[in-house]
């Protein structure tokens, strides 16, 4: 995968969007897509595609991809160097685009744009998506991850083939490239191929910096929207700006409700039945922790007291030595099913910013050192920052 990351500046998401999106669509070398499919079909059906997105490490940065899967040379059955042939179609693709005279073909750029628009219109069918992305706005107001990074469609619909290409250019030209590779190979070739068709691009990159931890709000914030739906959907964001101990809220949140065996899922969801699901996630470098929750409207409020009575039940009382082990069995379980499957390129790209970049197994070692007192010290930093409602009927 060739990963470019590069800043959200104030110019349209959209175009960087449609921008990734042509880049697996065609090239100079195979000019349709008909020809280019053709192509990896004879790599044994290898895979190709580009998208836009954030990385959990980066999300305030624009990651733009492409890259996909082969199959490992050593399982050719006539010798092929499926590896070699793999990596030098993602670097045509990335490299060559099918264009001329500053702009991308006009019909692959309305493929595309049409393409990012029914990708934004399809949000509001996946509930839980289009909760996410309306609580952004709220608890990340002010701050690039407020918004996708694919744009809003008022953006989609402006995007044109030079616009794009403007887009595709900034891109190269500015954009800080990592080359993530996962399988059995020593990706000798991969390393030997970007190296040699990206070396010669005239490039002025722009040196990537971690994301900046979310600003607690004066007061908790309070949004809601409505949709016709029988069920409702609760997101809440605490935020702790002054977390620096990454261990600890890293079990600290799979205690509270990151597992099965969690606090939301034996108290909340068992015990009081307040829920269908209610589990969190924390991400390190915003410091941020997100609540996700699926409710009977009428439970809201019930619900959201619940959240707060768990998490002050840890800021005050701690977590046992019981708690603590099934949190770190879980995270080596965790590890462990990464390490055997392609994931594990995630796990390194997630690293990128960081001074020290841990193999999971030295990041195990880190777990086990924490004690239920780091626990409780993590979580007492953190504080309601806003509380978000998607519900058939406005019940906050």
């Amino acid at each position: 995968m060739a990963y470019i990351l590069t800043e959200f500046e104030g110019d349209s998401r959209a175009d960087y969007a449609v921008a990734s999106y042509a880049l697996s669509e065609c090239c100079e070398k195979f000019p349709t897509y008909r020809i280019l499919s053709k192509y990896l079909s004879n790599l044994y059906d290898a895979s190709l595609s580009s998208n836009t997105g954030n990385i959990f490490s980066c999300c305030d940065r624009r990651m733009s991809y492409i890259g996909g899967v082969v199959l490992d040379d050593r399982y050719a059955l006539d010798g092929e160097k499926l590896e070699a042939e793999f990596c030098e179609l993602i670097c045509e693709c990335l490299t060559h685009p099918l264009a001329s005279e500053g702009a991308f073909d006009e019909k692959i750029t309305a493929l595309m744009k049409a393409e990012l628009i029914d990708t934004i219109d399809s949000v509001i069918n996946e509930k839980s998506s289009y909760a996410a992305k309306n609580a952004a706005k709220t608890a990340y107001i002010g701050e690039p991850a407020e918004l996708p990074a694919y744009g809003t469609r008022d953006e989609a619909e402006k995007v044109t083939a030079k616009s794009a290409y403007a887009a595709y250019k900034k891109l190269l030209e500015t954009g800080h490239i990592e080359i993530v590779a996962a399988g059995c190979s020593e990706f000798s070739d991969a390393e030997r191929i970007f190296t040699e068709m990206l070396s010669g691009l005239s490039r002025s990159v722009k040196p990537i910096s971690v994301s900046k931890p979310s600003p607690l709000k004066a007061a908790p914030a309070y949004a809601s929207d409505t949709l016709q739906m029988q069920q409702a959907i609760l997101r809440m964001y605490f935020k702790a700006p002054e977390l620096s101990d990454h261990y600890a809220d890293k079990l600290f949140t799979m205690i509270l409700g990151g597992m099965t065996t969690s606090r939301f899922f034996s108290n909340i969801r068992e015990k009081q039945s307040l829920c269908y699901y209610c589990g969190c996630f924390s991400n390190r470098f915003k410091r941020v922790l997100t609540v996700n929750a699926g409710v009977e409207p009428q439970n809201l409020k019930r619900t959201e007291a619940a959240v707060i009575s768990e998490l002050e039940a840890i800021q005050n009382g701690g977590v046992s030595e019981d708690e603590l082990r099934s949190a770190l069995l879980e995270a080596e379980n965790q590890l462990e099913m990464m390490r055997d499957s392609t994931a594990i390129s995630g796990w390194y790209l997630d690293q990128i910013t960081e001074e020290k970049i841990l193999s999971p197994e030295e990041y195990l070692e880190e777990l086990k050192k924490v004690t239920p007192e780091r626990i409780q010290a993590a979580a007492k930093l953190y504080r309601l920052d806003t509380v978000y409602a998607l519900s058939g009927e406005d019940l906050l």
